[in-house]
């Protein structure tokens, strides 16, 4: 655990942080030429009490001879291969034997001796608090060393070794420390993840002048089957978010993971975003609140009586994302593409997306790390008056960043992914410049690490054309300031003490039983019981009911580059064991293929199943009805026309949809209008106005219920499954079922909702008790009605029963929900940021 900062030295590095961190500010900030090299660092102050000097470094301390004295450590093997040092009331240690790191010993107590001087510097001694450290360690490094660590790109050499010539083994040795990879949380993968994750730590370890191990990150994963962001969010649930964010670190850590790239905390004020199945809710105090309870969860290091030790081996750096209106995309659309370039504001309602940053991830209440760190979006936001400021992707936007300087925001920037290679996900705002350039704009605008990129050229040659512009004593600040940042992190989750993992603490912490029972539990408060009519689920009485399970014809898929071709098939909705746990299963049957391909090899084909005959059906309780919600994303066509998206299954013309786009790119055309020529101004209208949309991808999952509901009797009642990503039309559903369970399967991870989690629900062993984090609106002409960047302002559909699904809406086995979640949300929206003076753009 971290010690108790020294305040001598704390108050020296904060005013050298303060300092460094205004881009513009460069009298306290060290210059290469300032900032000596460990050869060149004075002697051990007398009292072997290291302090910050003026420039960020700490005098290094003379260590005595090596098991001599006092001795207050040992030293074991582990069977992982690499050396544990443990100290007594201090840091444990971890190291690579073949690494050429050694230790050094001072008052009894074991160091690494991580760039191999023989001495004890600031930021290899573990009594330091992290500022100080970080600080000494960014104010001795060289332009250099320090440009590959303003790249973070993305791990490609997930096995159990890191070759030798390897892009990994290449960046690595060139000075670049930062990767994701989504392999290491997967299934299957922890013993690989041990092995990876040991090699990939020693490489570093052995590679460069300082020793500094690899930041590893992921995306949120669903790691141990634990509930996505949206399921969280259908929880309505706090101390479920905190409870999981402390678990999930711990998770993420056992298997080498030290920064997650998220929580995404975009509020889904349009119904038809495309990404909002990473997102928690439309509603920003609901947003505000499980931002806050699951980074304090996944931040501190909690001792077992629940003390907060604030940042420690169990910390997972939390990037919170995206900085910020991501979710008012303008149709919904992708900001990984171009299509996504704008994020419009139809009510000037762009501060309420940024209440889960200031009033909750940059202001902890349940942790002492206090802010996390952030990742600016991709698109730019839209306005005409400049009140939003320059029509650029977040990490390039000085309205944006300077919100968070002005604002007093100290956690670490990284942007999002590509945004500085030509073709990249988010290069597309700023097409006009080189990537040298790119990069230079990313300095200079306070950035700390440039997200999916291994490009050390482009990050050399960027710094200098900063310095070339602004002069080598302020990019040099620059720089070290982003350096500093970079390196806080890696000290705040432990990393130079020991970046290695064990095969028995991962095993016993993930993809275990313990963890599927604790992954069933909260799956099941996330399951939300949309209808019930005439009681369809209730408690059970203990007799088994007997069910339908119908098949399902998949269609099968072509070979592609990533993967072989699968034949067409039938197989049953659901998993006829799982079932068979709870209910009586009555099912279809499949006859031999009757088809045949290229080849006259068999082929399934529509034709081929059998269905339960009517004496079977007439003994069936219920049929369960698995399906996927719709949606078709809006896109551009190689002619040029905007497809509309779409949330219902049929296919959907947009009659009402606004005719002219708000963004849209303006660009400058020559005309001759009979006088001569002119230049003028014109905007591209990225309206989708009476174009049609296809039918859903999904339909044949509707074409499975209209079977089911035509071919049971009337006392057999259609219970639907609704796996979710975004709302939907529930026109098309509600009428031909009794009873409807909606849950958030679908994300980056598929297939890792768990089955008995709706069986226990649709049986009556498990009540209900999730709650919509997001309306469902009545039409496709209320999703057309409703303005891009406001919460909670749809017309809201209305079944049978005369439910309204509107927020906060939820049914256990008594009726409606109103519990005291429900009072506490189901209030009106907030719109205001508390915690700092908002300005727009044009008001500075």
């Amino acid at each position: 655990m971290k010690k108790a900062k020294q305040l001598a030295a704390l108050l020296l590095a904060l005013a050298m942080v303060f300092a460094m961190t205004a881009c513009g500010d460069t009298a306290d900030t060290p210059s290469a030429s300032q900032a000596p090299t460990p050869s060149q660092s004075a002697g051990p102050e007398e009292s072997q009490t290291p302090a910050a000097s003026a420039d960020g470094v700490v005098a290094p301390i003379t260590p005595d001879e090596l098991g001599s004295g006092s001795v207050k450590w040992t030293e074991t093997k582990m069977s992982d291969g690499w050396v544990q040092v443990t100290n007594e009331g201090g840091e444990t240690l971890g190291y690579s034997a073949d690494s050429g790191v050694s230790l050094i010993q001072v008052d009894g107590y074991a160091f690494k001796d991580l760039d191999r001087d023989g001495v004890l510097d600031g930021y290899e001694d573990w009594r330091n608090d992290d500022e100080t450290r970080a600080m000494d360690l960014a104010s001795q490094m060289s332009v250099d060393e320090m440009t590959p660590l303003f790249t973070h790109g993305g791990w490609a050499s997930f096995g159990y070794s890191i070759e030798e010539g390897s892009d990994d083994y290449v960046y690595i040795q060139n000075g670049g420390r930062g990767g994701v990879t989504r392999s290491a949380a997967s299934s299957g993968n922890t013993s690989m993840a041990i092995s990876w994750v040991n090699a990939l730590q020693a490489l570093c370890e052995s590679s460069g002048n300082w020793g500094i191990p690899a930041t590893i990150s992921a995306d949120p994963a669903n790691i141990s089957n634990t509930i996505d962001q949206l399921s969280l969010g259908a929880t309505f649930d706090t101390d479920a978010a905190f409870d999981l964010g402390v678990k999930t670190s711990r998770m993420y850590r056992s298997v080498g993971i030290t920064m997650l790239l998220g929580p995404q905390t975009d509020l889904v004020t349009t119904p038809i975003l495309a990404r909002a199945t990473g997102d928690y809710t439309e509603d920003p105090a609901l947003n505000r609140d499980l931002t806050d309870a699951y980074i304090s969860g996944l931040q501190s290091t909690w001792a077992e009586d629940g003390t907060d030790l604030g940042w420690g081996e169990d910390s997972l750096y939390a990037i919170v994302k995206h900085y910020a209106g991501a979710g008012a995309a303008e149709g919904g659309r992708n900001d990984h593409f171009d299509g996504g370039r704008f994020d419009v504001f139809p009510n000037n309602n762009y501060e309420a997306h940024l209440i889960a940053y200031f009033d909750a991830a940059f202001n902890l209440t349940r942790s002492i790390t206090k802010a996390s760190g952030v990742m600016p979006n991709y698109a730019a936001a839209y306005s005409t008056d400049g009140s939003l400021g320059a029509q650029v992707g977040g990490a390039y936007s000085e309205y944006k960043m300077g919100m968070l300087l002005d604002t007093g925001y100290q956690g670490f920037i990284l942007t999002d992914w590509q945004i500085t290679e030509d073709g990249g996900a988010g290069s597309y705002t700023v097409e006009d410049l080189t990537v040298a350039e790119r990069f230079a704009a990313l300095y200079k605008n306070g950035i700390h690490q440039v997200g999916g990129t291994t490009n050390l050229v482009g990050a050399a040659e960027g710094f200098e054309l900063v310095e070339d512009e602004l002069g080598e004593d302020e990019a040099l600040s620059i720089l070290r300031n982003a350096v500093y940042h970079f390196v806080l992190s890696q000290m705040q989750v432990g990393l130079y003490e020991n970046a290695y993992v064990t095969s028995d603490y991962a095993f016993n912490t993930v993809w275990n039983n313990d963890t599927d029972a604790y992954a069933l539990e909260l799956q099941k408060k996330s399951v939300i019981m949309l209808k019930n009519s005439d009681n369809t689920i209730s408690q059970s009485d203990v007799t088994k009911k007997t069910v339908y399970i119908p098949y399902q014809f998949n269609t099968g898929s072509a070979a592609s580059s990533s993967a072989e071709a699968t034949p067409a098939s039938w197989e049953p909705a659901m998993d006829l064991t799982a079932v068979g746990e709870y209910f009586n299963v009555v099912t279809d049957t499949v006859g031999d293929p009757s088809g045949s391909d290229a080849d006259g090899n068999p082929v399934y084909t529509e034709n081929d199943v059998v269905r339960a005959s009517a004496a079977d059906l007439a003994g069936c309780d219920m049929v369960l009805v698995p399906m996927s919600s719709p949606i078709t994303d809006s896109s551009l066509t190689d002619e040029g026309i905007w497809t509309p998206p779409s949330i219902q299954y049929e296919a959907y013309t947009a009659k009402t949809a606004r005719r002219e786009s708000i963004g849209g790119t303006v660009s400058t055309e020559i005309i001759n209008d009979g006088y001569g020529t002119k230049s003028q101004d014109v905007k591209e209208n990225r309206s989708y106005y009476g174009n049609t949309a296809a039918r859903s991808s999904s339909y044949g999952d509707l074409e499975m219920l209209q079977y089911v509901e035509s071919a049971v009797p009337g006392s057999c009642k259609v219970v639907v499954l609704m796996d979710a990503k975004n709302p939907m039309v529930w026109s098309e559903v509600e009428p031909l079922a009794d009873a409807i369970l909606l849950y958030y399967g679908t994300s980056m991870s598929s297939g890792w909702f768990f089955d008995e989690t709706l069986l226990s629900i649709a049986s009556g062993e498990a009540e209900p008790s999730g709650l919509l984090n997001l309306q469902q609106p009545a039409s496709m002409e209320a999703v057309e009605a409703q303005a891009e960047d406001t919460p909670r302002d749809m017309e809201c559909y209305v079944d049978a029963d005369g439910n309204t699904y509107d927020f906060a809406f939820g049914l256990n086995w008594s009726g409606v929900i109103n519990d005291e979640r429900v009072q506490k949300y189901n209030v009106e929206p907030l719109t205001k940021v508390e915690n700092i003076d908002f300005y727009y753009a044009n008001e500075k």
